[in-house]
């Protein structure tokens, strides 16, 4: 019966080879780096300061690199558990280290390879993640960016509120601070989900979970060349936030 057993359990390996094929589990010990190879590309602004009174420290995409880059077990860190990326930001009520021109505090993730494109070609964004708390802001955390290179201002910010609405904020001037806002769907909280930012042949789409594309018109800015922002972006006064990212994919042609 032993050898029966063994034998069978040899031939199952052999032709389901997935079933003994585990995928690696995260590590105490290792950086959110060493598992999205793409942070490379980024630099990371947080909500703290290397000196008292100073503007929001951000670490280069160099030192997010691998599995010995940057971790911090308060905003940015690994959930060993869940294998995702754990962003966290205090809300305004908490004194935090703010980036200029902001009223905010974040942990968000600037692309800075490239450091800017142009919307003539390809450029896409699809993040896979789940909003584990919302702040308590009007529209709510703002989870993705499509972000002018040219005048430095949002050309559109998509938001999360508690209730799980997906908003997308579109800049409607130059000088900023002129968002229309358009509901484009509803997510639970701490429920995975997927979005996709879509600025390619000068026109701008999102999109949640594959489905619909909602195009948005920025032919009133320009059509400014561009870079992506992804992660937790506190637009709220009392209330932390929390964003779990599970992966980041970009494509530029």
């Amino acid at each position: 019966m032993y050898f029966l057993e063994t034998t069978m359990l040899s031939y199952l390996v052999l032709l389901y080879p997935i079933l003994v094929t585990a995928t690696p589990t995260a590590t105490a010990s290792c950086a959110p780096g060493g598992y999205l190879s793409i942070l490379s590309d980024f630099n990371l602004q947080l909500p703290i300061a290397t000196s008292t009174g100073g503007t929001a420290e951000q670490i280069p995409a160099s030192k997010l690199a691998g599995c010995n880059g940057y971790q911090n077990s308060d905003w940015f860190y690994w959930n060993t558990a869940s294998s995702y990326l754990v962003m966290k930001a205090p809300p305004t009520s908490t004194p935090c280290a703010k980036t200029s021109g902001s009223e905010h505090c974040r942990t968000e993730l600037r692309e800075a390879n490239p450091s800017s494109w142009s919307p003539s070609g390809t450029n896409t964004m699809t993040v896979k993640l789940q909003v584990a708390q919302a702040d308590d802001g009007d529209y709510g955390t703002v989870i993705g960016q499509v972000f002018s290179a040219s005048f430095s201002k949002p050309i559109i910010e998509l938001y999360y509120n508690p209730e799980g609405v997906v908003t997308v904020g579109l800049e409607t001037t130059t000088a900023g601070g002129h968002e229309n806002f358009t509901n484009i769907g509803t997510i639970p909280e701490k429920t995975v989900f997927t979005y996709e930012l879509n600025y390619s042949n000068d026109e701008l789409t999102v999109s949640l979970n594959g489905g619909e594309a909602n195009h948005f018109s920025v032919t009133q800015l320009g059509t400014p060349d561009a870079y992506f922002k992804v992660g937790d972006y506190n637009q709220g006064k009392s209330v932390s936030s929390e964003v779990d990212i599970m992966s980041i994919n970009i494509v530029h042609s």
